[in-house]
């Protein structure tokens, strides 16, 4: 049975955000999200795993910023809550770690809420990456992070539903309003490597979606990033990205050869 939706959230069309709570095993969506999954499975029969490669490398790639002094994180497009969250991975190495999540779906910051609730150092709020000042000026993002100091900011999956030079766009207002040493990690959609009759159905699911999806080359993706030093080994495919920064006794994840991403230094 679904979950009663929170009040005013319109559940009759898919969410991004809902579907990725469903690949990930999670309970917080609904017939139109696992509609909006099927159709993604068609065109991906690997969706899962594919996921599950992207959760790895968040886990990496926060590990890397606690290892690099950073303390504090800003999660844009997080979705909801679902396991080995950002704060409970940086906590794990930094239990005084603070995270502030952001989503623009409604219904994934009062889901977001509720699972963080009595969770001291973490926040939800309801934001646009496309509209970034509100942000970092809001009042709980003031209360928890400290803009004098590094901050790791993740964009996992996210820029890929916008054009380059939107992208271009928020990279440079994270760099005017992050202090030097600031981290920005994001993760991109990659066509080399697919069959093209597969990128096709994958397109075309989730341009039945509030958020159709764009997928580029490694060329296409790295002009996103010019102009932002990137840490080694730069724009990789996610397996190929740190694995030395996997936990002890962790498993290999999948390898899907869909999914690009990178460490960038503000």
């Amino acid at each position: 049975m679904d979950p009663n939706p929170p009040s005013g959230v319109d559940v009759s069309r898919p969410s991004v955000a809902r579907m990725y709570d469903f690949y990930l095993g999670g309970k917080n969506n609904y017939a139109s999200d696992r509609a909006a999954v099927a159709a993604v499975k068609e065109a991906l029969p690997n969706i899962i795993e594919i996921v599950a490669e992207g959760r790895h490398f968040l886990r990496r790639v926060i590990r890397y910023m606690c290892y690099q002094g950073i303390d504090q994180f800003i999660d844009i497009g997080s979705g909801l809550p679902s396991a080995d969250n950002t704060h409970q991975v940086a906590q794990r190495v930094n239990p005084n770690a603070r995270v502030v999540y952001v989503d623009i779906d409604e219904s994934a910051v009062v889901q977001g809420r509720q699972i963080l609730s009595g969770i001291s150092l973490t926040a939800f709020i309801q934001g646009s990456v496309l509209e970034l000042e509100p942000i970092l000026n809001h009042p709980e993002t003031r209360n928890l992070i400290d803009f004098s100091k590094p901050v790791g900011v993740v964009m996992m999956g996210l820029l890929h539903f916008f054009d380059i030079d939107v992208d271009r766009g928020i990279l440079n207002t994270l760099r005017q309003n992050l202090a030097p040493g600031s981290l920005v990690s994001f993760t991109h959609g990659v066509l080399e490597y697919q069959k093209e009759e597969a990128i096709e159905d994958l397109l075309a699911a989730y341009a039945r979606t509030p958020t159709p999806l764009i997928m580029r080359t490694m060329t296409d993706i790295g002009r996103i990033m010019e102009g932002f030093p990137a840490v080694e080994p730069g724009l990789v495919l996610l397996h190929d990205w740190r694995m030395d920064m996997a936990e002890e006794g962790e498993s290999e994840p999948p390898r899907s050869l869909i999914w690009a991403g990178t460490v960038l230094i503000i």
